[in-house]
Formats: C-alpha cells, sequence, structure tokens
C-alpha cells in the first residue's frame, strides 16, 4: 500500500508542474471555440460533467483508501504528540540546562531540543496570541469538526473576487496536519488527506490541545519554529507577555512568514498586523479604542517608521533558538558548544540531552550587561555614521552597514577568568564566538604596550628615557605617524600617551625583531607554524601588522597586569547534575610561566596611563579631563592602549567612496582586570571611526 501511495504522490507531483501548466494554456488558446461549440453540444458537456464527477469520485476514493491505510500510524503518532503536550511518557519534557555566573546568579537557561515546547497550561495563559490566532485564522475553530464549509465558501467567494488564488479555507485543523503529516506540496491529494487527518484530529485532541499544537509547531520564518521562539525573536519576551499589537504581528506570519517578516518588509508586516487587530475587533474581542491604543504603543516603544521601511526595535537584536533566557549570549552559547563539543564523552550525549545540568561560569552578570548595553551603543553610532555617506547606494550601505560589528573580552588578570564577554550586537548562534576566540584581526597600535613592555624587560628602554620623533628610513621602510609630522625629542611618555609610530617602530629596530616575536609565540604558548604565518618577522609588528583575537591581545596585557606570568583564559568552572552532583569540574593550570619581569610590566602600565593624561595630550584625553572634573567616575587606577588599523588600497577599491578605518581597538586595564574593544565590519568595509572613541 505504502509503494501504491509513493506512486500516486509521485504521478500528482508531475501532474501540478507538468501538465496542468499546459493545460490551463491550452484553456486558454481554445476557449472561445468552446463557448461557441457549448450551446450545440449541451449533452456532451452534461455526459463530461458526470465523467468528471465519477473520476473526482474516484480519486478521493484512492485517497481515502490510502489515509486508512496510514490512520494507525496517525494514531500513535497524535498520542505521542498529545504525551508531548503534557511532557508525559516518552515525551516527558526535559528540563533545562541553566548556566550561572561565577555570583550564582543565572545567566542561561535552554533546552536540549530545539523548537517551540509550551505545554498545554502555558498556552492557556496566552491571551492575546490564542485570540489573535483564531480571529484571523479560523473563526469557526470552535465549533467545526475539523473543517469549515463557510471558510471554503468564504475563500471561494474572495478568489473569485479577485481573480487569483488568494485564501485556501483551511482550518487551523487542517494546517495542523498538514504541518504534521503531508509534505506541504500544492495537490489535490495534499487537501483531500489533510481534510481526513483533520477528522481524526478532532476525534482524538481537544480544541485546546489543537491549538496548543498548532502554536508550536508552525513555522516562523528567521529559522523559528513556533510561536515561543518567534516572541523571543522579534520581541525578545515570552509570548505569554505579549502584547495586542505585538501578537497580532506574530499571527500575521502565519500564512507567509517571509514575505511578511517585519525584518523583510515592515509596510506589509504592519498592514497584517492590523487585519489581525481588525479582526479581533470584529469579533468582540478587542475594543476600538483598545485597538487603536494598543498600536500606538507598539509603534512608539519599538520606534517603528514603516514609511521609511524601518522596523526599529523589532527583532533587532535577534535571539538564540535554544536559550530561553540569554542574558549572556557569547557565554551561554560558548558553554552550549563547550558541553556537546569538549565534554560530550565524559559526560556522555545522554547525560547532555537528558537536560537538567547546572553549568557554572566565571562570568560576572552586573560587568556582563554593561559591556553588551557598551558595544551595542558603540555598534549603533558607527553604523549611524556610515548610514550617512550619501555617495553610496542606500541598499548596499544598509547591507554593510548591517555587518559592522563588536566584540568585548573582560578577563580577571590574576586568574584567567572570563568576566564579561560579547561577541557581536545581535545574538547570532555560530558567529558570536567567532568573533572572540578565532577571528584574526591586526590590532594596529594597541600592541605597542606589549612592545615597550618588552622593551623595558630588554633593558632596551627606561620609564624616564628619551626618545626622538623623526623621519627614518631603516632598509626602505619609512613609517608615518598618523599626526602627519614630528615631535622632536620627547619623553617615551609622551610618545605612549601620542601612540608615535618612528618611536615604536625604532624601539622594535633596537630589541630585534625576533626578540618581540619571541616574547609574543611564548606570551601566547603559540606553535612554531601558527607563529611563522601570524607575525612576519618585519618592523611594521611595531605597529600591529600581525594577527591576534581579541581574547590573546587580551592574555597580552593581563601578563602584564599580573606581572607577567602567561595566562590561560577559563570561562566554565564546572557541571553539576540534576541532584547537585558535581559531574566535571574544571582543573586546568590557569597561570602559567613568567614571561616578563615584574618590574617591566609595572613600568608599561605606567606608561600606558598617560594615554589619558591632556598634559601629555593622550588619546584618550577626554576621559582624563572628566576623571578630573567628577571625582566618581573612574575611581581607581586606569591605563591602556588605543588602535586603530588603516583601509588599504584593495579595501578601498572594494568599498568605493567609503572613507574610514578598517580595525579600531581599544585596552583597558584596571589593577586587577583587562578588557579589549574591537570594532570593526565582518568584511573589512572601512567605517569612520578609532580606538580613541
Amino acid at each position: 500500500m505504502n509503494q501504491l501511495r509513493d506512486l500516486w504522490l509521485s504521478l500528482q507531483r508531475f501532474y501540478w508542474r507538468n501538465l496542468e501548466p499546459i493545460l490551463q494554456q491550452l484553456l486558454v488558446s481554445v476557449g472561445p471555440a468552446l463557448r461557441w461549440l457549448a450551446p450545440r453540444w449541451k449533452g456532451l458537456a452534461v455526459r463530461g460533467a458526470i465523467v468528471a464527477f465519477v473520476g473526482l469520485a474516484g480519486y478521493s476514493g484512492v485517497v481515502c483508501g490510502i489515509y486508512l491505510n496510514d490512520r494507525s500510524r496517525l494514531l500513535g503518532e497524535l498520542q505521542q504528540y498529545k504525551q508531548w503536550l503534557y511532557g508525559q511518557g516518552q515525551s516527558e519534557r526535559k528540563p533545562p540546562i541553566q548556566i550561572f555566573g561565577y555570583d550564582g546568579k543565572l545567566i542561561g537557561e535552554y533546552l536540549p531540543e530545539r523548537g517551540s515546547r509550551m505545554s498545554v497550561q502555558s498556552c492557556s495563559r496566552l491571551t492575546w496570541l490564542n485570540r489573535a490566532a483564531v480571529s484571523s485564522e479560523d473563526r469557526d475553530f470552535y465549533t467545526h469538526g475539523g473543517y469549515s464549509m463557510r471558510a471554503i465558501a468564504r475563500a471561494m467567494v474572495n478568489n473569485l473576487t479577485s481573480f487569483s488564488f488568494r485564501e485556501g479555507g483551511g482550518t487551523i485543523t487542517q494546517q495542523l496536519a498538514r504541518n504534521l503529516f503531508t509534505d506541504r506540496s500544492r495537490s489535490l491529494f495534499r487537501k483531500l488527506y489533510e481534510t481526513m487527518a483533520a477528522r481524526l484530529i478532532e476525534s482524538e485532541l481537544s480544541k485546546e490541545e489543537i491549538l496548543c499544537l498548532y502554536l508550536n509547531k508552525i513555522y516562523m520564518g528567521e529559522g523559528r519554529i513556533g510561536a515561543e521562539e518567534a516572541s523571543w525573536f522579534y520581541f525578545r519576551k515570552p509570548p505569554e507577555k505579549l502584547s495586542a499589537a505585538e501578537a497580532a504581528m506574530i499571527v500575521g506570519l502565519f500564512p507567509s512568514p517571509v514575505a511578511y517578516s517585519p525584518l523583510n518588509n515592515i509596510q506589509l508586516s504592519v498592514k497584517k498586523q492590523r487585519l489581525v487587530l481588525d479582526a479581533l475587533v470584529e469579533q468582540g474581542q478587542l475594543s476600538e479604542r483598545e485597538r487603536n491604543l494598543s498600536l500606538q504603543q507598539f509603534v512608539r516603544g519599538y520606534q517603528i517608521d514603516a514609511p521609511a521601511g524601518d522596523p526599529g526595535q523589532v527583532g533587532l537584536y535577534g535571539a538564540s533558538r535554544d536559550f530561553r533566557f540569554n542574558a549572556a549570549p557569547t557565554a551561554n552559547e560558548y558553554v552550549k558548544n563547550f558541553l556537546h563539543e569538549e565534554l560530550r564523552e565524559s559526560l556522555g550525549e545522554d547525560v547532555i540531552r537528558a537536560g537538567g545540568l547546572r553549568v557554572y561560569t566565571t562570568i560576572d552578570a552586573a560587568q556582563q550587561a554593561a559591556a553588551l548595553t557598551a558595544v551595542r551603543k558603540k555598534v549603533e553610532e558607527a553604523r549611524s555614521r556610515m548610514m550617512a555617506n550619501q555617495a553610496v547606494d542606500a541598499e548596499r550601505l544598509e547591507r554593510i552597514a548591517r555587518r559592522l560589528n563588536g566584540a568585548l573580552i573582560s578577563l580577571e588578570a590574576g586568574t584567567g577568568d572570563i568576566r564579561a564577554v560579547v561577541g557581536g550586537y545581535g545574538v547570532s548562534e555560530g558567529v558570536m564566538t567567532q568573533r572572540v576566540w578565532s577571528m584574526l584581526r591586526q590590532p594596529g597600535s594597541s600592541i605597542k604596550g606589549f612592545l615597550y613592555a618588552v622593551a623595558l624587560d630588554e633593558g632596551t628602554l627606561q620609564v624616564n628615557s628619551t626618545v626622538v620623533d623623526q623621519h627614518i628610513n631603516i632598509g626602505g621602510y619609512e613609517p608615518r605617524n598618523w599626526y602627519r609630522g614630528y615631535l622632536g625629542s620627547i619623553p617615551l611618555r609622551r610618545a605612549v600617551a601620542r601612540s608615535v609610530n618612528t618611536v615604536a617602530v625604532q624601539t622594535l629596530h633596537n630589541l630585534g625583531v625576533s626578540t618581540f616575536r619571541n616574547a609574543m609565540i611564548s606570551s601566547l604558548d603559540m606553535g612554531y607554524l601558527e607563529a611563522r604565518d601570524r607575525f612576519q618577522p618585519n618592523l611594521s609588528l611595531a605597529l600591529g601588522s600581525g594577527e591576534v583575537t581579541p581574547l590573546e591581545l587580551a592574555r597580552l596585557y593581563a601578563l602584564l597586569v599580573n606581572g607577567g606570568r602567561v595566562i590561560y583564559p577559563r570561562l566554565v568552572l564546572r557541571v553539576e547534575g540534576p541532584e547537585g552532583e558535581v559531574l566535571w569540574q574544571n582543573e586546568q593550570e590557569n597561570v602559567g610561566d613568567q614571561t616578563l619581569s615584574a618590574a617591566a610590566c609595572a613600568g608599561a602600565i605606567k606608561l600606558m596611563q598617560y594615554v589619558f593624561d591632556e598634559d601629555e595630550d593622550g588619546t584618550v584625553k577626554y576621559i582624563g579631563r572628566r576623571r578630573q572634573s567628577d571625582p566618581t567616575y573612574l575611581p581607581f587606577p586606569i591605563a591602556g592602549k588605543t588602535g586603530t588599523v588603516q583601509s588599504t588600497p584593495e579595501t578601498q577599491r572594494r568599498f568605493p567612496h567609503m572613507p574610514g578605518v578598517r580595525d579600531a581597538w581599544f585596552v583597558g586595564l584596571t589593577p586587577q582586570n583587562v578588557a579589549v574593544v574591537w570594532l570593526g565590519q565582518d568584511e573589512g568595509a572601512p567605517f569612520q571611526g578609532s580606538g580613541a572613541q
């Protein structure tokens, strides 16, 4: 029977894809002739109608036979779905995996299985989502037995009056049957089969169970399955807290998640949202005044400008498809990957997928929240400056601006514990951790602080040395200063504060390129082959021509703060089972060998304090001015280093009429912590900014 069903499905697909368009064209061509012959062949028309009716009846009989053959299987699956809705039997809902900061605060929670997983009890609290779905998708939901003749008739009238196939007349139950039991192809077979399956669903599940399963299983676009995932993705809140307008926008996605997505077409999405709200008003679920108030609050709250095509805050940061609570997106993604990749063998895949684990990390929840806010603010500012460029096509500029991003890593220098980590402006699986742990970029002048520490350690310079900023030519290499001039004889502290290129290159020349490279390699515990590819042995290393990740740059400076010892960063401390038993403990040694002397590290940090000094004209002197005027602002010792990487001629040719830099860096140091911030465009497009901003 299954072979017969497969053959029948293949024939249907062949007809709809190949023969049906040909027959339509043929009817258009011979239509006038048929109209002339019709009065003369009335008997033939009647016979044709009888033949068509018999053919349809036979066709329906075949579909019915296939359905009856499948019925026992469908019943079994429905029972499993019912158990799934109540968290019972083999479909028992697995407990979430919880992730905590070092102080015990919850920073993340995800289910070990993907997709919306709302129980019937949870669905009963979805006031506006339930009402909007029924009012908009199936007004007769609570009275029909699986299909609605009135809905079918209404769809036929609308299709005829619009001369198009706009509505299918499918009920919520039929849509659920389509999602669960068919291949969703556009065919008469699928329509008949789903109608029969809908009748079966109605006989086995209550209306509340049907609606809840429907809201869990419907595709919502952007890779999201179910209304719960859509609610977190677009509005960053659980579905039971949606307003009428928010629920209406989500329900508006049901017919076509791509076409009505607010991120693809906010005008069309808002139009559909209003239609759903109108249906709520028409069904008496919402007053006209409540409708207007909800819309006003929605537009104002999410800063939407539909005429301009701006979705505002809707779906602004995205959301993970896994995490229900996600206060530290990058750290949480790292933990999830760590569990399934690093600990899969030691813990066992079954243990991880069973859920109920409690993972404790080094994250400081308060510092993490501040870091996330700061990165997003700076990225928004940089994107706004980029979008102001009138010389580039607006649509292309918007695509480029969306990929302008930021990253931040904060380390406790004495232990290597990661206190905060941000891998991007939005939540995007598979990318956030890469920007921190594996993205290679030139650090520019932000490497100079470490260079001067090595020079102090080797005795090439002293903290109170006097250096000369002048034109130099070493083997044909002639570095220029960013301020396009020379300062002459100056104290070393001013060369560091002003980020003088000529002094840095002369320092590396006197120190020896190999000495500096070896110090970096030892401090990062890097292999020879990798170092050979990333740190070319030339004087441009003094200006940051090598390639490092944000985490590696943080490691170099953490070494300075802790007095010269190699740091091995860590994020996961331990994993506990459902009963609180310790399943895994991080026992790695976080502090390694002494690479630089404590005196040299302290001297380099003292020099980098002048970066904030107004008297020495430091690159971020505005922070120093604020500290002087406001004693409560950063009331502890600080040091830092800026870095800006200029765009190459090749990049400028690739992105014409886009002035600016390729990368902007800032390294901030306190007596205990190191923070590294990177700002740049993922493809390397120029943007207006600098490390000093």
